[in-house]
């Protein structure tokens, strides 16, 4: 089990290690073995109270801390308020270190554990629920129609609460079916080349060389890298979209779903249930297609006629 952490400078300390214990009370089993990683804002490399308790706490789930070298740096100062923690006692095998990408003031940290048998899946299906409008729609139908007389007839509070219980999964199930879906693994950055890589890396070290320098020719230096490499970067993922392009049988498919990734937007339908013709409102689909095709029609016949209205015009207008 892997648990991600965040924790802000400002966060109430004590309602951070209430809801952790929560949490691990929660989900703690003899079968599980815990990760916890993320920005806990503690400073691991001095002693403070707040260091002791939360190690008080993980201590009694046998977990401890990994990290002992800085993940910020910033000008003379440094601090190491990023962590992992695991169970030394199952993951004694295990190499922690610092990974540098110039993206933050934070540098992330890789954990390499040896010791670990993860069999990679290669399941081509997998079963999702169908969650969409309608199936919402029908779902918040179902609930609103249930008289849950059930649940207001029993005097006993387990019973109201496992009728209840019983009856919502029962409308939850009935409304978001299961469905097996085919796993799609699509490769969308085939434009990043081995150049590129070596270059980012290259950028990397750079970035490293010019934090904990004040030379003022090695941080110019490294801008005018990151800006050469953001250019080349720039042109090989136009000329591969440029390629998707030229080698699909649907052009203009294919550049909208090259457009929907670069502007991280997903697709989304949305039939329209109704639409006010004339004043009057409908939901009747022919109707509604009717409507939209007329007005389809009449556009280029209308702009046509505004263009010629306005050459006119403008001919009477010149001397």
């Amino acid at each position: 089990c892997i648990l991600t952490l965040y924790r802000a400078p400002s966060g109430n300390f004590d309602h951070f290690i209430n809801r952790l214990k929560t949490i691990l009370n929660v989900l703690h089993s003899s079968k599980v073995e815990f990760i916890i990683c993320g920005d806990i804002n503690i400073n691991y490399l001095i002693d403070s109270n707040r260091k002791l308790n939360l190690d008080s706490l993980l201590s009694s789930y046998n977990l401890s801390s990994t990290v002992n070298f800085p993940t910020r740096v910033q000008n003379n100062s440094s601090s190491a308020i990023d962590n992992i923690f695991i169970d030394n006692s199952k993951l004694r095998d295990y190499t922690v270190g610092p990974f540098i990408n110039g993206l933050s003031d934070h540098d992330a940290q890789l954990i390499e554990i040896n010791n670990i048998d993860l069999q990679p899946s290669n399941q081509q299906y997998q079963t999702v629920r169908k969650i969409n409008k309608h199936t919402m729609a029908d779902f918040v139908t179902k609930l609103s129609n249930e008289s849950w007389d059930n649940v207001f007839d029993s005097n006993n509070i387990d019973s109201k609460f496992n009728c209840f219980l019983n009856t919502y999964l029962r409308i939850f199930y009935s409304s978001f079916p299961l469905k097996i879906v085919k796993n799609e693994n699509k490769n969308k950055s085939t434009w990043i080349t081995i150049g590129i890589k070596t270059s980012c890396k290259h950028k990397r070290q750079l970035y490293l060389a010019s934090r904990d320098s004040n030379d003022p020719r090695l941080k110019s230096h490294y801008k005018m890298y990151c800006k050469i490499l953001s250019k080349v970067i720039k042109e090989a993922k136009q000329n591969n979209y440029n390629s998707q392009i030229l080698k699909s049988n649907n052009k203009i498919k294919t550049t909208w779903d090259i457009v929907k990734v670069e502007s991280g937007k997903k697709s989304v339908n949305e039939d329209v249930q109704s639409l006010n013709i004339e004043g009057k409102s409908t939901n009747n689909p022919q109707a509604i297609a009717s409507a939209f095709n007329e007005y389809f029609l009449s556009l280029a016949e209308k702009t046509y006629s505004n263009n010629n209205n306005n050459n006119n015009n403008n001919n009477n207008n010149n001397p």
